[in-house]
């Protein structure tokens, strides 16, 4: 599937340039792997207030951070790994469209476009 990010408005780390191009990279590397291994079990767990740090990653999960890794010459934070993860879990449990529409609801709401309860 062809996971077109020039659609996006919102990005995903806040931080644009090539910050925010890495993590959109990491994202399609991570759908594109899951794409190949459609049964993986991506699970992992988080800890509540604390951001960049992930535990009890599956054998799959692992692979797939690999892979994420590539398109950054393995050169990305744990930060950016749990931020693309959470991305690409809500667009495989969502679909690509509904991740698009979110993300461009989330972006109009932070611009304050079409927000009006009148």
């Amino acid at each position: 599937m062809n996971y077109d990010y020039s659609k996006v408005k919102r990005e995903i780390s806040g931080f644009g340039g090539g910050y925010e191009d890495a993590c959109r990279k990491m994202v399609v590397a991570g759908l594109e792997w899951c794409d190949s291994h459609p049964g993986a079990d991506l699970s992992y767990k988080e800890f509540k207030g604390i951001y960049g740090l992930t535990t009890e990653e599956s054998a799959d999960m692992k692979l797939c951070q690999e892979a994420m890794c590539v398109p950054c010459g393995g050169d990305c934070t744990c930060a950016m790994m749990q931020a693309t993860m959470g991305h690409l879990m809500f667009i495989r449990k969502n679909g690509w469209d509904k991740y698009v529409e979110e993300m461009d609801k989330l972006y109009n709401k932070e611009e304050g476009e079409g927000d009006s309860d009148e």
